[in-house]
């Protein structure tokens, strides 16, 4: 197997006297989906911002393609890593298409200026995102979730070799959230982009993920294949609420079903 291009070993952050994280190992590998799951609280968000550079580690070690975060500058940063946060823009005072197009910046020279090859692959990020009809609007004219999919589609047209996106789903409904993660199925697959989609939705991510990472309480509860990962027996120690895991008789991958009346803790 080759080198991963994102590796945390025994990382750790703290917020004053809280632990946050908690000796975290992970490996993100080109052309693969790697969920994060894990309960309100966890520690997704805060993973993601250690492996970004955002915050610093408290402790242990991040590599970015064999570097430390800060052994990059700005641009060499962004043509290797994008990044998707849980809130959508509103007060951009800028159409979806330019917006969108704010991801081509590292791939720009010193001067600015856009190139065919920039224009080429802001359409087609919004063509595969859907937004090619929003193009001319307005963010503050769209809904939360169609901002936040111009969110996704600036990451797509950044083209960077890692994705780390925080709960890119929260406001999209079901079509969208399944175009989501066959936009990101995709990218792995065809450009070999390094994902990592943390999430509340274990039945879907279940089907999408090659990967899975629990987190409980700043820890690493559980890391591997959805079926070894999503077991009634992690889900209730994680989550707190009893669930039935089964195979999806159309597509065999792990479903996670609550169940009602069933005694949580």
């Amino acid at each position: 197997m080759t080198a991963p291009l994102v590796s945390a070993r025994r990382l750790s952050f703290r917020y004053g006297e809280r632990d946050v994280l908690r000796e975290v190992d992970l490996d993100l590998q080109s052309g693969r989906v790697t969920i994060l799951l894990g309960p309100n609280g966890s520690g997704k968000s805060t993973l993601i911002r250690v492996l970004s550079g955002v915050l610093p580690s408290g402790g242990g070690e991040v590599l970015l393609a064999g570097r430390p975060p800060g052994a990059y500058g700005r641009r060499e940063m962004a043509r290797l890593l994008s990044v998707v946060g849980q809130d959508p823009p509103v007060d951009f005072p800028m159409t979806v298409a330019a917006y969108v197009g704010l991801g081509r910046f590292p791939h720009q020279g010193l001067f600015g200026g856009t190139s065919a090859a920039d224009r080429e692959e802001v359409e087609r990020a919004l063509a595969m995102t859907g937004l090619d009809p929003l193009r001319d609007r307005a963010l503050s004219a769209i809904s939360a979730g169609e901002r936040q999919r111009a969110t996704v589609a600036r990451a797509v047209a950044q083209d960077a070799r890692v994705m780390l996106l925080d709960e890119p789903t929260a406001f999209l409904d079901i079509r969208h959230r399944v175009a989501f993660y066959e936009i990101v199925t995709r990218l792995a697959g065809t450009r070999g982009v390094a994902a990592l989609v943390a999430s509340h939705d274990l039945t879907l991510c279940a089907e999408y993920g090659e990967r899975i990472v629990l987190l409980s309480a700043g820890a690493v509860a559980s890391q591997g294949r959805p079926e070894e990962v999503l077991t009634p027996e992690n889900v209730r120690a994680a989550y707190g609420v009893a669930v039935a895991c089964d195979r999806n008789p159309a597509t065999g991958a792990v479903r996670v079903t609550p169940l009602r009346g069933a005694p949580s803790g």
